[in-house]
């Protein structure tokens, strides 16, 4: 049971490959929305609020452990992501996602 939870959160390597290959577009996205007026503070202090955690002292001693400490990075900051869309309008992100599939 624990193996079959465990394959089901785990992406093939096809998935992978394309989660990076949108990462820029993810990028983009995210700094749109942190500019953006429209998008409420509480929504852009969660970023910030994740990046103090980053570089907090249990974070940085957690960065001493080889593959765990990039692990850490790679999960706050996805969730700060996820929040930050999460918490936005979701007619500004529909905006800033048609605009960058776009090109502009």
């Amino acid at each position: 049971m624990f193996w079959q939870f465990l394959r089901m959160h785990f992406l093939p390597p096809l998935q992978l490959s394309r989660l990076v290959g949108y990462l820029p577009q993810f990028v983009r996205v995210f700094w749109r929305l942190m500019k953006d007026p429209r998008v409420p503070l509480l929504a852009k202090l969660v970023p910030v609020l994740a990046l103090l955690l980053m570089v907090s002292p249990p974070a940085i001693e957690l960065d001493l452990v080889p593959i765990l400490g990039e692990i850490g990075w790679l999960v706050v900051g996805v969730v700060a992501f996820k929040i930050l869309v999460w918490l936005s309008p979701p007619e500004v992100v529909r905006e800033h996602v048609s605009r960058i599939a776009r090109g502009q």
